[in-house]
């Protein structure tokens, strides 16, 4: 049994909110956001006046709040939540990088399902640099909306392109999505995510 009063986890300053998916697999679904802080990129190459920091999420998840489980549990009550959740709506799980707290992740499902008696639909947004634990797949159904970053991003290539998670994603089944703002970005795509002779 989890102690969901001792379990934490770190949220964002947006924490949960109701919202439309704009993308992917489940675009124009209703979707709980929950949007959780930290994340291991900079995206400093869209550095911009509206966003100093480079990434477009930067104000939202670096701010951190960190919750019990039952805390959580709570956020989702109040707002109405949980019935939206057991009428279909889909749970996003974003940040940040949401998979660095994938340990406690996969533990609040568990608490979750165990508490309410069922699993929502489930999808994470990640930058594809962490490997998903099996179970992600296998016990909660989840699927994965992934962003890789190019070139542009201004992060290194050894933090941005990890073959061995891309391999995973290609093999469950996970949607891919890239910025693209100049042409060379079609052609790194091509090159590392499309041409037959890549690693993944």
């Amino acid at each position: 049994m989890i102690d969901c009063d001792i379990e934490t986890i770190f949220l964002s300053e947006d924490l949960v909110f109701f919202t439309l998916e704009g993308e992917g697999e489940y675009i124009g679904f209703p979707s709980v956001f929950m949007r959780l802080s930290m994340c291991n990129l900079t995206c400093s190459g869209f550095a911009s006046e509206d966003s100093p920091h480079g990434c477009d999420s930067f104000i939202s998840w670096s701010v951190k709040n960190k919750k019990s489980f039952n805390e959580v549990f709570q956020l989702l009550e109040d707002g109405g939540f949980i019935s939206k959740l057991r009428d279909g709506a889909l749970w996003k799980i974003t940040g940040g990088e949401p998979l660095i707290q994938q340990k406690q992740l996969l533990k609040l499902v568990e608490a979750f399902s165990e508490k309410y008696d069922f699993i929502p639909i489930i999808d994470f947004e990640t930058n594809a640099t962490i490997k998903p634990d099996d179970k992600w797949i296998y016990q909660f159904k989840a699927t994965f909306t992934t962003s890789p970053k190019l070139t542009t991003n201004g992060d290194p290539e050894e933090k941005t392109y990890k073959p061995e998670v891309l391999k995973w994603h290609k093999e469950n089944g996970s949607g891919f999505k890239f910025v693209i703002s100049r042409s060379e970005d079609l052609d790194e795509i091509w090159r590392k995510y499309v041409n037959d002779n890549n690693d993944i």
